[in-house]
């Protein structure tokens, strides 16, 4: 069996590569800038996160379709509620103080200000071109994902992020890891509001290259803040590391399994 051609796609800006008909970059770009972030809060209606990487992106391409995947910022954020009942989905006692903070510190912008869930939740799930998904009860087989294969590119990245006025964190993020047999994608939203709750919502990518299908999962978690605060070890004298609480991969691990919502593309 011969191996496949792997075309590596290296730039000051973009990573990926191109396998199988496929073609898989990264971008890595600065926070965008005032003047970006303007355009940003005008075109959405509210007050978005302090750091945008509205420049980075993930996109996946089938090159002979012309079939695209991609995750990026902008409309990760047109996915944020804007209900009139959207600013009290988390009802704690600093979320008008911050919201407030925020329309004063962004003064020029405030013009265009409505409701909005402001933990900045997203359910993106992607944006995709001449790709469909439909339900499916077809799930990842992560089996597959455990055996050990040569990677050939691999990447994380973060699309945007908040500190909610320095009452938590708000953050969207992704990596990405190609193998000779496929590809495989977690997006994830992560909210911590403290003293409150913590919220994940994951969005799994997988495609194997032997298959004409993409398979798509999302899944949505949330518990109490005192609940996974309690999962903390004790150091000696009784001490909690509450650094763990900024550890995202230790809430994930602690938190309870939800239900998975599975979709299929097929191309």
């Amino acid at each position: 069996m011969s191996t496949p051609l792997v075309e590596k796609i290296e730039s000051e800006t973009v990573g990926g590569v191109r396998l199988n008909g496929w073609e898989i970059t990264s971008s890595h770009m600065p926070i965008l800038n005032h003047t970006a972030i303007e355009q940003y809060a005008d075109e959405l209606g509210f007050n978005v996160p302090e750091m945008i990487f509205g420049n980075n992106y993930l996109r996946i391409r089938h090159l002979a379709s012309d079939k695209l995947l991609e995750l990026n910022a902008l409309d990760a954020l047109r996915m944020v509620d804007t209900s009139q009942d959207s600013a009290k989905s988390v009802q704690v006692s600093i979320a008008q103080g911050w919201t407030e903070s925020s329309k004063r510190n962004r003064g020029d912008i405030t013009d265009v200000i409505k409701p909005f869930d402001w933990t900045l939740s997203t359910k993106y799930r992607g944006t995709t071109r001449n790709l469909a998904f439909v339900p499916s009860d077809q799930g990842i087989d992560y089996a597959k994902l455990m055996i050990r294969e040569e990677i050939h590119f691999y990447d994380e990245n973060i699309l945007y992020e908040d500190d909610l006025g320095d009452n938590g964190t708000s953050q969207l993020s992704y990596k990405v890891r190609v193998m000779p047999s496929g590809f495989f994608v977690l997006q994830r939203f992560f909210l911590r509001v403290d003293g409150v709750l913590f919220r994940i919502y994951d969005t799994r990518i997988y495609h194997e290259f032997a298959s004409n299908c993409i398979l798509r999962e999302f899944s949505t978690r949330e518990a109490p803040f005192d609940d996974v605060r309690r999962q903390v070890p004790k150091k000696k004298h009784d001490d909690e590391d509450l650094s763990l609480l900024n550890n995202i991969p230790f809430v994930d691990g602690v938190m309870k399994s939800s239900q998975i919502e599975s979709e299929v593309a097929t191309f």
